[in-house]
């Protein structure tokens, strides 16, 4: 069948989970359908990736968004218009004249049997495509993030700012949910609290994964010294700062306590920021931003953190480390909903002396991080493989197209000639 899938941002290069997971299904779905991609493009890395997804799409479309000099006066007048819609500012940001023209200029040429919307965010299109059944892809439960963020704010201001922008998107997110006729969430977890928001009771989940060809363990592993930790993830989505910031407040100077010459190598975008200095002049704190293969730095660490306090969804970064082989350490959060046990292919620790300990343990039992390691990557071998992955999306898009009314005799699948100029509902 034949597919419009529209993104918020490029789905390559694959240096974050949002781009692994899209990538990667999107991959497994050009095997059997025909794809025509409108992707957002945010930075000039997703200007040059976005051609990768011609290999898998028959079309490919490119709209601009926070992009160059404009950016700053974009931001300013989302932020104006922000208290007086219904939408939340993440919403009103995607939300474009661009997108509209797009979509309508594709609609003119071709007759879709679905469109995939890839993230809640672009929610509003489904007015414009209202006669297309939609599948909503959740990577995360959005307004849960929020959620947590305020949890771990302590400035009263922006604290109530984040429970405002919270109520808000919770809101729009049940009321786009249910508009939509198939909701994929990544976690079975999800999908429960998705069905609790929406009230519906259908909701669909289906897990990230991992190239578990690509990420192996090696076949001889040699670990550096002194022994390092390793986290993967970039600092321009907040939940990864503030995982590394936490851990090096509260969990790090508990562990050099046992073992003085410990160091953490983070992997991963990070923007110039104070918040980033500080981490990058801590001298056991090493920043290597993004590299081209992550295998050979998670290969030589002693064991793999993931100390989040904020999220949702699941951690493709769980995933390729549990391919890999490597013992890992994370918080409950950072481990939801993954089919893993604590102490038996991870270890899970939620206060900093809790996590520190975990930590110590495995640096000087080496034994216990191999059996961890084999452990985690028998589970994603039997669990998280993409091609199996792909088979319940697959079914979802078949669900969905199975939605779509016939057409009428006279229509010819165009989009109203006024389409790109309509406000959503």
């Amino acid at each position: 069948m034949k597919v419009l899938v529209i993104t918020t941002k490029s789905p390559y290069p694959l240096n974050e989970g949002r781009a692994l997971r899209t990538f990667n299904l999107l991959r497994e779905m050009a095997r059997e359908h025909e794809l025509h991609l409108i992707s957002f493009v945010q930075d000039e890395l997703d200007v040059q990736g976005i051609e990768t997804l011609r290999t898998l799409c028959s079309e490919v479309r490119a709209v601009p968004l926070y992009l160059g000099r404009t950016a700053p006066l974009q931001l300013a007048r989302d932020l104006l218009v922000e208290p007086f819609s219904r939408y939340p500012v993440q919403v009103l940001k995607y939300w474009t004249a661009p997108m509209r023209a797009a979509i309508a200029d594709l609609r003119r040429a071709h007759d879709y049997d679905m469109v995939h919307l890839d993230m809640v965010h672009l929610g509003p299109y489904m007015d414009l495509l209202s006669d297309l059944p939609a599948l909503l892809m959740e990577h995360n439960v959005e307004a849960q993030i929020l959620a947590r963020r305020a949890d771990n704010q302590s400035h009263p201001v922006k604290r109530a700012y984040l429970r405002y922008q919270q109520r808000k998107l919770e809101g729009y997110e049940a009321r786009a949910c249910r508009q939509a006729a198939t909701v994929v969430a990544v976690s079975e977890a999800d999908a429960e609290q998705l069905a609790r928001m929406t009230g519906r009771n259908d909701i669909a989940y289906v897990p990230n994964g991992v190239d578990t060809d690509f990420f192996q363990p090696p076949a001889d592993r040699q670990v550096a010294e002194p022994p390092t930790l390793i986290y993967v993830g970039g600092f321009t989505w907040f939940p990864n700062l503030d995982a590394i910031t936490y851990f090096c407040a509260d969990i790090l100077p508990l562990v050099q306590r046992e073992i003085p010459g410990v160091r953490l190598k983070v992997i991963g975008r990070y923007p110039e920021n104070a918040q980033v200095e500080a981490l990058r002049v801590h001298p056991a704190v090493e920043l290597c931003g993004l590299v081209d293969d992550i295998r050979p730095h998670v290969h030589a660490a002693a064991a793999y953190i993931v100390p989040l306090r904020i999220g949702g969804g699941t951690r493709l970064k769980i995933l390729d480390a549990l391919a890999m082989g490597q013992a890992i350490v994370s918080t409950s959060i950072g481990c939801e909903g993954l089919e893993v046990t604590d102490q038996h292919d991870i270890v899970v620790a939620d206060t900093p002396q809790g996590f520190a300990d975990a930590v110590v343990r495995l640096l000087r039992d080496p034994a216990t991080a191999q059996r961890l390691g084999q452990a985690g990557r028998d589970c994603v071998l039997q669990r998280y493989d993409w091609r199996a992955v792909g088979t319940g999306l697959g079914a979802a898009y078949r669900r969905t197209a199975a939605l779509k009314l016939p057409a009428a005799p006279h229509d010819r699948r165009s989009a109203p000639a006024d389409a790109a100029h309509r406000t959503p509902r």
